[in-house]
């Protein structure tokens, strides 16, 4: 199998919703969100003309400056400095909300003070968090580490339309209603890797994203996109960082192979999705994510089982989630690190 990547660059104001109800009159604003896997997913199809064999990774988001990443979810904030959290064993007589019953006990909890990252963090930056350069419980400059964001908000008036009957298309009276708009930066692509026995091949350069009239480009793209695993993982430790949000029944996940001993999530995300082509209402689906940055804390019985599952999974998408087919689209794009 093969990984080609391609580069999305919208044209316009990114104008995508998470997919939960939002009538104007009703509700008098509504919030665009940066697209889900399945939203550049439906891109890269109307780009290829077909669907991908196997599967998507990403998106992954470009920027001037370089490739950036959701923070992980163990980096905190303190003063001008980051840091990234200690896991440290827990004591015995420990409790946490997380304590359903023994099973889902978890031996090790993250440690030290500071606030949530809500920042982007850059390509080095992630590198060493990955490679554990970036040490549990030091402070480091929050500069490169943490990147700008890709685009800013801007909100924007709307009216809202009739939808059917005679008067489609034309604007309904007294239901006005604002809408934040997200505001690319200036080079800002989302970058998208299409897994495919087959050469991937552009048959449309010039394709919809979200939002009625709002186009993007899509071009080949011949950079590095993901950070390399670390050699090794002392102790059989291993990391997992979502660069994407993912599928989960339970936010308890953990490889079969290995024991989860502490997480750093956030969320939950929703999701929405829904296909033009066929039945389009019976096709629509609500669903929550893990957030990207989200990170799993596994122990493996030994540093070479780790190193086997990171070979397989590294840069592809977490096992073990969701049956929904809209997985595929590169929800649960995950990378391996040292803890």
């Amino acid at each position: 199998m093969n990984t080609t990547w391609l580069a999305v660059t919208p044209l316009d104001t990114i104008m995508v919703r998470d997919g939960r109800p939002f009538d104007a009159g009703a509700a008098s604003s509504a919030t665009s969100v940066p697209p889900a896997p399945n939203t550049l997913g439906g891109v890269v199809r109307a780009a290829l003309g077909r669907n991908v064999e196997h599967h998507i990774v990403g998106p992954v988001v470009g920027t001037e400056r370089g490739i950036v990443f959701p923070a992980p979810q163990d980096v905190v904030r303190d003063g001008s400095t980051v840091r990234r959290l200690a896991v440290t064993a827990r004591d015995a007589t420990a409790v946490s909300d997380l304590d359903v019953d023994d099973r889902q006990r978890l031996s090790h909890h993250l440690v030290g003070e500071g606030d949530s990252v809500s920042d982007w963090i850059s390509f080095p930056g992630l590198q060493d968090w990955l490679t554990g350069a970036m040490a549990s419980g030091q402070a480091v400059s929050e500069s490169p580490l943490l990147a700008d964001p890709a685009w800013v908000p801007e909100t924007r008036l709307g009216l809202a339309r009739h939808w059917s009957g005679p008067l489609a298309g034309t604007a309904a009276p007294g239901l006005l209603y604002a809408m934040t708009q997200l505001r690319p930066r200036e080079g800002t692509r989302f970058l998208v890797g299409c897994v495919d026995d087959e050469p991937v091949e552009i048959r449309d350069d010039l394709v919809p994203l979200g939002g009625r009239g709002r186009l993007a480009e899509v071009t080949m793209a011949s950079e590095d996109v993901l950070p390399a695993p670390p050699e090794d993982f002392p102790g059989g430790r291993l990391a997992v960082y979502l660069a994407t949000p993912a599928l989960l029944t339970d936010p308890l996940w953990s490889a079969s192979e290995a024991d989860l001993s502490a997480v750093a999530v956030r969320g939950p995300q929703p999701v929405a999705s829904a296909s033009p082509r066929g039945d389009f209402a019976g096709s629509r689906l609500l669903t929550w994510a893990v957030q990207a940055g989200s990170v799993f804390f596994l122990t493996f019985g030994s540093p070479g089982k780790a190193k086997e599952w990171a070979d397989r999974h590294h840069g592809g998408l977490l096992p073990d989630q969701s049956p929904l087919p809209i997985v595929t689209a590169g929800f649960g794009t995950c990378l391996t690190g040292r803890w």
